[in-house]
C-alpha cells in the first residue's frame, strides 16, 4: 500500500483533495440551505476547458515522447542566444489554444531543459501575440492598430521574460 502511495504525483493527491473539499463544501451548502440547486450553473468557460483537456494530455505525451531533450538544450538552452529566443517566440506565437494550455508546456520545457527566459518569452507570446489574434486585430481593427498594439506590447514582452529569466533561474541550474 505505502509503495502505491509513494508512486501517486503530490500535484493529483493536491487536485484530488481540492476536488473532495469543493464537493464536501457544496453538499454542505445545498444541506444548510445556503446554497440551492438552481445557483449551480455549469459556466461555458468550464466545458470549453473540458473539450480541450483531452487534447492537450495528448499533446503533453506527445512531446514527452517525442522531443528529445538535447533538442531542446541544444535550441532553447540559456546559451541558445537570439536564435533560441526566436524560436520560443515562434512556439508561443504560432501554437493554438486558450492561455491555461501554455503552462503545462511551458513546464515541460523548463524540465528538458529550456532557460527560464525561453520559457517565460513563449508564454508571453502565447498569451499577447498569438499569429491568429493578429489576423483578426488586421481585419477588424486595421494595420495601423495591429502595428501600434504590437510595438507596444513587444517590448513589455521581452522585459517581463528578462525580468522572469532572472528571478528564477530554474533550468540552468538543473542543466
Amino acid at each position: 500500500m505505502l509503495k502505491f502511495l509513494k508512486k501517486i504525483d503530490l500535484g493529483f493527491l493536491f487536485c484530488l483533495f481540492i476536488l473532495i473539499v469543493g464537493i464536501l463544501v457544496a453538499i454542505v451548502s445545498l444541506i444548510s440551505g445556503r446554497l440551492s440547486l438552481s445557483d449551480i450553473s455549469v459556466p461555458a468557460d468550464f466545458l470549453l476547458i473540458l473539450v480541450y483537456l483531452p487534447g492537450l494530455f495528448v499533446l503533453m505525451a506527445l512531446l514527452k515522447a517525442w522531443l528529445p531533450d538535447r533538442l531542446i538544450v541544444k535550441h532553447l538552452r540559456h546559451a541558445s542566444g537570439f536564435k533560441g529566443s526566436l524560436y520560443a517566440f515562434l512556439l508561443g506565437s504560432i501554437t493554438p489554444g486558450p492561455l491555461y494550455l501554455s503552462f503545462p508546456i511551458a513546464a515541460l520545457l523548463s524540465k528538458k531543459g529550456a532557460s527560464s527566459f525561453n520559457v517565460a518569452l513563449f508564454v508571453c507570446a502565447w498569451s499577447t501575440l498569438k499569429l491568429v489574434e493578429e489576423i483578426f486585430e488586421l481585419h477588424f481593427l486595421g494595420l495601423r492598430f495591429m502595428l501600434l498594439r504590437l510595438a507596444i506590447t513587444l517590448p513589455f514582452v521581452i522585459l517581463t521574460s528578462f525580468i522572469l529569466g532572472r528571478l528564477a533561474p530554474l533550468s540552468e541550474k538543473n542543466h
